[in-house]
């Protein structure tokens, strides 16, 4: 179903940036406090990237709104398919690294997202997923120290 929306691409990709800012937002005032204008708190900073993603996703969404496309409208089912998997692959990253460890998590992010374009070949897949399952846990594990399990317990 083509739509008469001129980007909807960049609406979309608006609407996607403001949810992620919007969730980011209501998670890190609610775990974190903000401070005072004299003495920010450690909440103040994520506070700010996450209303900094509203506002540059309501800009994309405002364009996407106004600007010419390119042709006819496009399936809007078509254009959130990309953002929705690899929004997906981040979830599913963020809730496999503590079970699974930080490799096997990796990995499947990157296949999970890989999925979100039909141009990507399963040998550049399995060659990216292999490189950083290898050097995600080399930096931050063996070079900023962070302690994240690296494989599932056997």
């Amino acid at each position: 179903m083509a739509s008469n929306i001129r980007r909807t691409e960049e609406l979309a990709s608006g609407l996607a940036l403001a949810a992620l800012g919007v969730a980011a937002g209501a998670v890190i005032v609610a775990s974190h406090p903000l401070g005072t204008a004299r003495q920010l708190g450690p909440g103040a900073m994520p506070a700010l990237v996450a209303l900094t993603l509203v506002l540059l996703g309501g800009v994309i969404a405002v364009r996407g709104l106004w600007e010419r496309g390119h042709g006819e409208g496009i399936d809007l089912r078509a254009a959130l398919r990309p953002a929705g998997l690899i929004l997906g692959a981040i979830l599913l990253f963020g809730g496999l690294v503590d079970t699974l460890g930080v490799v096997p998590a990796s990995a499947v992010a990157v296949v999970g997202s890989a999925l979100a374009s039909r141009r990507t070949r399963k040998r550049e897949i399995a060659a990216l997923a292999a490189v950083l399952a290898l050097a995600v846990p080399a930096l931050f594990v063996g070079i900023l120290g962070m302690p994240l399990k690296i494989w599932p317990a056997l």
